[in-house]
């Protein structure tokens, strides 16, 4: 319990902060299932991205961090109570992370995912992994897309410091993945859930290209 209060009265704090240093916006937040298991899928283009979507919810949410952060012991304290952050292997799904992932969606938990697995070197979307749409297929958890603009202008990949941008996040309606879950499992249907849920945050980018405003 006393890590749920920190963790709000955090949210508050860096919302108060962020609202004025990035302009932060957050749009179409009624996306976001108010109850039961749900699968936040974001594009990553910085490290900051974790903390821009996590703004916009009001729910605690369940973060995949990369298993680099957990070799210190005081992190990997902090990440684990603070954040209920889970290790993840960029290059492959570690299998008591998936179980976790997995019984965290079987118990109505939000989960925060980056599909493309890394942070994007040029700010462009990236090609999908496999990962989240065997996770989708497996839970049948709702996908709610979301896409970050902004945050490759604040903290790229290269840079050393921030720079205090615009960043509107845009949360858009649940994925149908329906026609998909009925059909044989296999790495290439999840291969084309993984594509179609880059489809819908590649529909939200087009939204924030058409209607940002100049920086």
């Amino acid at each position: 319990m006393i890590w749920k209060s920190i963790y709000h009265f955090l949210h508050l704090l860096v919302y108060i902060v962020a609202k004025p240093l990035f302009r932060y916006q957050a749009i179409g937040t009624d996306h976001i299932p108010r109850k039961g298991s749900g699968i936040i899928a974001s594009n990553h283009a910085s490290n900051l991205d974790p903390i821009f979507v996590g703004l916009g919810i009001r729910r605690r949410i369940n973060y995949l961090a990369k298993k680099e952060l957990f070799s210190k012991r005081l992190a990997r304290y902090f990440l684990r109570n603070l954040l209920r952050a889970l290790p993840i292997d960029r290059e492959r799904m570690d299998r008591n992370t998936l179980r976790e992932t997995y019984n965290l969606l079987k118990t109505n938990e939000l989960v925060l995912m980056f599909p493309e697995g890394t942070r994007t070197y040029d700010g462009r979307l990236n090609q999908a992994k496999m990962g989240i749409g065997m996770i989708a297929h497996n839970t049948k958890a709702p996908v709610t897309p979301v896409y970050i603009d902004g945050s490759y202008s604040i903290l790229p990949r290269t840079a050393k410091s921030i720079r205090f941008k615009k960043c509107t996040v845009y949360y858009g309606p649940p994925v149908d993945l329906n026609p998909y879950y009925g059909q044989q499992r296999s790495k290439e249907l999840y291969k084309t859930i993984s594509e179609k849920i880059m489809d819908a945050i590649s529909t939200l980018e087009k939204r924030a290209s058409d209607t940002r405003a100049p920086r």
